[in-house]
């Protein structure tokens, strides 16, 4: 592009602007400039992706050919949680979470996805490490049961421990927040729910399940959703796992957005294939919601934004306090005493109680989520409908 410069030869002096001094000044302030941008970039890249120096107290470990990051609380063990992020997203973004977790005494096994190693049976093989890992260390830390929280892809392998790998029942607590069951997907399979409808006048009232063994493990020890207990060989590829056997107490979040997530297998869909496990919606939040700083590039830049940062924030301070009662519930400890519950007085100091206007706020936000259901399936109806008329037209 500089082939065709027509260079000054007459005596008309050279702006200073253009002296070769001038323009070898510009060159190093240039290549500076962007060799500080590439610094800064770099910095911001491997705060968001790579997992940096652990924190003090926390120790790095490799348990079962699994690395693990162990985060020991300051008082005496009273549980342990692992903390299972979503694909590649590194621990040190659930600080918050795991500082909620050592707070009520338990001790954090950190886990990190790495959603391209092994390539295949990824998921299954990390919720089967994490069944091992507990075997490894509990008689280190001196527990029977454990907990796990996991978010996104983390979440799904959550909900894989129990359904796979929990034979003898020592996960208490499950809290998926916001989890996928894609890629593959096991918990949501359109042809099996399909099948649950067509099945529906001969169901029992409390459904049955059996378990089907395979050579290689991708069946083995799976429970398998069947409806009449008739479930076979031959139905394992579209009949879903099932957490109706589970005796973990199972609870879901849900988000409205996120790219790469389908609505027909986020949360809200694994829920109603299995009633028995609870829901919380976090409406009008982001799939990163959960996330701590999020840096300068992320995996949030592609997952939407929410409504508005002051109601994230409000979306986080509700998963803190929920993931601490279930900490609390874990230990055996009785009510978590958290700000929101300890706004609650009793009316035997002579003012009047705030039941009715409890129920009054819990009467609004049911109809409020209602009105969003209705919103929610209102939207996808029309959207089906349009694809429908795009497809009479093609068709002609």
């Amino acid at each position: 592009q500089f082939e065709n410069v027509i260079i000054n030869t007459s005596s008309t002096p050279v702006p200073a602007l253009f002296t070769s001094q001038a323009l070898q000044a510009a060159g190093n302030s240039f290549s500076f400039t962007a060799f500080s941008i590439m610094d800064g970039l770099t910095g911001r890249l491997r705060k968001t992706f790579i997992p940096e120096e652990i924190p003090p107290g926390a120790e790095r470990r490799t348990v079962v050919d699994q690395p693990v990051i162990i985060y020991r609380p300051k008082n005496k063990i009273d549980g342990l949680t692992f903390v299972i992020g979503a694909a590649n997203m590194p621990l040190s973004k659930y600080a918050s979470i795991i500082a909620a977790l050592n707070s009520e005494n338990h001790v954090v096994i950190g886990f990190f996805v790495n959603i391209l190693n092994p390539p295949l049976r990824n998921h299954r093989v990390k919720a089967e490490r994490i069944a091992q890992i507990f075997q490894e260390l509990k008689r280190e830390f001196r527990v029977d049961t454990y907990d796990i929280v996991g978010h996104s892809i983390g979440g799904k392998i959550a909900l894989l421990v129990t359904a796979l790998y929990d034979e003898n029942n020592l996960v208490r607590n499950i809290t998926a927040l916001d989890p996928v069951d894609q890629h593959p997907i096991e918990f949501t399979n359109e042809t099996s729910k399909r099948k649950l409808l067509r099945r529906a006048s001969n169901a029992t009232s409390n459904g049955s399940a059996r378990r089907l063994g395979g050579a290689n493990g991708s069946v083995n020890g799976s429970v398998l959703s069947s409806v009449n207990g008739d479930a076979s060989p031959q139905d394992t590829p579209s009949t879903n796992l099932d957490l109706r056997s589970s005796r973990a107490d199972i609870t879901l979040t849900c988000t409205d957005s996120g790219y790469f997530i389908n609505k027909k297998h986020n949360a809200r869909e694994i829920q109603n294939f299995n009633p028995s496990v609870k829901l919380v919606m976090h409406r009008n939040s982001c799939h990163m919601v959960y996330c701590d700083d999020d840096g300068l590039i992320s995996w949030k830049a592609l997952m939407g934004r929410g409504k508005s940062a002051d109601h994230n924030q409000r979306i986080r301070d509700e998963t803190i306090s929920l993931v601490k009662e279930r900490a609390v519930r874990s230990n055996g400890k009785g009510k978590y005493n958290s700000k929101s519950t300890s706004k609650k007085k009793s009316s035997s100091n002579g003012k009047k109680s705030s039941g009715g206007k409890n129920m009054a706020g819990k009467a609004k936000k049911a109809m409020s989520n209602g009105m969003n259901d209705l919103n929610e399936i209102g939207r996808d109806a029309k959207r089906m409908g349009q694809q429908a008329a795009a497809m009479s037209k093609v068709m002609g």
